[in-house]
């Protein structure tokens, strides 16, 4: 049996982009769950693409990654003939290269890793794995698209709500086994930033989290 390959898209007010995002994921998946946090209109997506609304603001994207998580686990349930679930989560703006989540799963499969990214930096390099918490900034995960191996009961905390509930998974997953980041297939990120400047409340909102990052884990990468 194959692992059951997914996608977690979150959305706000981005059609074009969505479009570009979902386009280019898809022939690299099995399904792909696109979650509306409150957009204007609503999104719209393909017939087989399956869209979750959620109207919830200010915005939680711990919550919403648990909510697709939760979606996920359900979704498997019933999908016969796999013995494993990857769930790749993106951004609305996180227009991945063709062979990106084959290169990033294979990774965590040769490592172990309970999470994987590609090099930010468009660097060659083989799989390079880590398993403790560090302050090195360059290296952690890529937080607008990366992989979560689902069968290792990772779960966002919550009480992050904003910037920094990635780096909490990307410490979570490194003490599940490992966070793996591999060489090429660089994910650009086309409107980095752009909401936590434009929206009121999510400035201050990146303080409180960051708080609570170094309260739970003891420091903080930056």
């Amino acid at each position: 049996m194959t692992r059951l390959r997914g996608s977690l898209i979150i959305t706000h007010n981005r059609p074009e982009l969505l479009a570009e995002a979902i386009a280019a994921i898809k022939p690299q998946v099995d399904v792909v769950l696109v979650i509306d946090n409150a957009s204007n209109p609503r999104a719209t997506v393909e017939q087989d693409v399956h869209l979750l609304y959620v109207p919830d603001q200010p915005p939680n994207i711990s919550n919403l990654w648990n909510r697709g998580f939760d979606w996920f686990t359900r979704f498997s349930h019933q999908y016969n003939g796999h013995d494993g679930l990857d769930i790749a989560m993106l951004c609305d703006d996180a227009i991945v290269p063709e062979g990106w989540f084959a290169a990033v799963t294979e990774g965590m499969r040769e490592t172990g890793a309970a999470a994987g990214c590609s090099s930010p930096w468009g660097t060659m390099h083989p799989a390079h794995i880590k398993t403790t918490i560090d302050r090195d900034i360059a290296g952690r995960m890529v937080g607008w698209a990366f992989v979560i191996d689902a069968d290792k009961g990772l779960r966002a905390d919550e009480s992050m709500h904003w910037w920094w509930c990635d780096s909490d998974l990307d410490v979570q997953a490194r003490l599940a086994g490992g966070m793996v980041t591999v060489g090429g297939y660089t994910v650009p990120n086309a409107r980095y930033g752009e909401y936590t400047n434009i929206v009121p409340g999510l400035g201050e909102q990146t303080g409180r989290d960051r708080e609570a990052f170094a309260a739970k884990w003891g420091q903080v990468p930056w």
